[in-house]
């Protein structure tokens, strides 16, 4: 009697490690075609086949659930693969597993920054305000001190005509480091966008300020200051060609174009080869023409000198840029 319990003892562990090995072996091959079905994904990934990309990462969390790393993979494919404004409801699926798969990512890694930053951007793309705010708030506790997430909120807001909102965003933008010229830069540019001359050059001020104040070598100080008078003399050309008569006057037309030549003038003095300046000086004596008709003659002239500088200075400048192209060849 107890060689037959012994010997249907022995048969039964038999099974029993059979059957487990057997469940390993599955186990093994599973995970080794999930990986395969992985890398096949990030190939297309890379080749930015983002549609190819789904499909074997879908194929890779089938085979394993447990490979995390999925599930922001597909959330991600989807956000490139989906077109903004598009109501279709294959398009619209898209959005929807882009939501539920970065959702899912993140509560497997809920410190991941990446994933909420994408988290944001299928919900800023499919117009879900609220929720892409919540999410590109959520990045920027994870790096408070970084100017580019300021930079990121404050278009968003703007993209979506929250101006207060993106105002706030620069400002605390510059509040970081005041003394950083960069920040006066993003502001300037953003009311010039928004036709908000006065605005905009008072920042392009603040602006030239900063650099002059920075500990920057001298070289390097000239070459933003240049940029920095520049960008100021285009603004008010921008200021007076946008203004029409009836809102501005003759006095004040000419205080503006003035200060646009001042400003351009001292970029060409620190960049002398750079062209640009000439061609807004030209267009500032079309503006003078606007405020003083009577001197149309003169200013034409001083038009055509303007546009010519410019012009050679261009024509130098490319062909520097095509000998320094053919040298690089050469090697």
């Amino acid at each position: 009697m107890k060689k037959l319990w012994s010997g249907l003892l022995i048969m039964f562990l038999t099974t029993l490690i059979i059957t487990s090995f057997t469940a390993c072996d599955k186990l093994k091959i599973s995970n080794l075609k999930a990986n395969k079905h992985f890398k096949t994904g990030n190939r297309y990934y890379g080749e930015e086949k983002f549609k190819k990309a789904i499909t074997e990462y879908e194929a890779a969390l089938q085979l394993n659930p447990n490979l995390k790393a999925a599930f922001y993979y597909i959330g991600s494919s989807c956000i490139m693969v989906y077109r903004p404004g598009d109501d279709s409801e294959k398009n619209m699926e898209y959005g929807r597993k882009a939501t539920d798969y970065l959702q899912k990512a993140l509560e497997l890694n809920p410190e991941n920054k990446d994933i909420v930053q994408a988290l944001g951007d299928i919900n800023d793309k499919m117009r879900n305000f609220d929720l892409a705010e919540k999410y590109y708030l959520q990045v920027q506790k994870f790096t408070p001190d970084d100017p580019v997430s300021y930079y990121n909120l404050a278009g968003f807001y703007n993209n979506n005509g929250k101006y207060d909102k993106a105002i706030e965003m620069y400002e605390k933008r510059i509040a970081l480091n005041p003394s950083d010229p960069e920040g006066y830069l993003y502001l300037a540019g953003f009311f010039q966008d928004k036709r908000k001359w006065d605005d905009a050059i008072r920042n392009h001020e603040l602006r030239i300020t900063k650099i002059s104040e920075s500990d920057l070598d001298e070289k390097e100080k000239s070459i933003l200051l240049a940029d920095a008078y520049y960008r100021l003399g285009v603004v008010c050309w921008n200021k007076s060609y946008q203004t029409p008569p009836d809102v501005m006057g003759s006095v004040e037309r000419i205080q503006v174009v003035d200060k646009g030549f001042e400003n351009l003038r001292k970029s060409t003095e620190l960049s002398p080869n750079f062209p640009d300046p000439w061609a807004y000086m030209g267009l500032l004596y079309k503006q003078k023409v606007v405020a003083e008709p009577l001197n149309q003659a003169k200013y034409d002239k001083e038009y055509t000198v303007m546009i010519n500088k410019f012009q050679e200075l261009r024509k130098r400048k490319l062909a520097s840029e095509q000998f320094m192209k053919d040298l690089t060849k050469d090697k």
